[in-house]
């Protein structure tokens, strides 16, 4: 599905990533690791919201290094960031929708999502938790083959962090993921393989380290 080869990203002086190799068949996988080792980084890569300084990325056999973020979203690449990117001043119904077109589909991710009490509440409007949960949702409703998820459990609540983990379980058996978290444990059960980023490359990978 995934085929990361040689991949750097330099800023300035600074190696945030360096000579990531990966190759991911279909799957749920969680990237992990502290602050500053190139999580986020990789997934905007990957996405096409930054271009890498040297490397490949393949996608389901095609090469799509340096695509920018709408052509990888055409071939089937969705990702929720850690600070939701949203249509503020919609709705969550009208958000949905602008991801779905389908309004069978948005109300299917209404019901999954917990979003039923917040449909005509617009997205400045939201808790945080929720507003994961939405943007956790936009991703979904695209009909991507591949969801990135950037801490989607960062600022959100226990009851909200318990919703997001049974959608996740759910959905893993439709869609493959990659989930960035500094709170690896949660995923037991999820994931099928944890990667360890540290220092901008890969320190280890674990079919269950905790």
């Amino acid at each position: 599905m995934l085929r990361i080869c040689d991949l750097s990203k330099i800023y300035g002086r600074t190696a945030v990533l360096r000579g990531i190799n990966l190759e991911l068949k279909d799957g749920t996988y969680c990237l992990f690791g502290p602050n500053g080792s190139g999580k986020t980084t990789l997934l905007k890569l990957v996405s096409g919201f930054e271009k890498p300084t040297c490397g490949r990325i393949f996608f389901e056999g095609k090469e799509i290094t340096g695509y920018p973020a709408e052509k990888t979203a055409k071939m089937g690449i969705a990702i929720a960031f850690q600070i939701p990117r949203v249509f503020w001043n919609l709705s969550v119904e009208k958000n949905l929708f602008l991801a779905s077109k389908d309004k069978k589909e948005v109300k299917d991710f209404v019901n999954l999502f917990r979003l039923g009490r917040e449909l005509e509440v617009e997205a400045k409007k939201l808790s945080q938790g929720k507003l994961k949960l939405l943007q956790v949702a936009m991703a979904f409703a695209t009909k991507a083959r591949l969801v990135l998820l950037d801490e989607p459990f960062s600022g959100v609540d226990a009851e909200n962090v318990r919703t997001m983990l049974e959608i996740l379980k759910e959905m893993k058996e439709e869609r493959s993921m990659i989930v960035t978290s500094h709170r690896p444990k949660l995923l037991r059960g999820i994931a099928d393989k944890f990667f360890e980023l540290r220092g901008g490359k890969i320190a280890g990978s674990y079919e269950n380290p905790f």
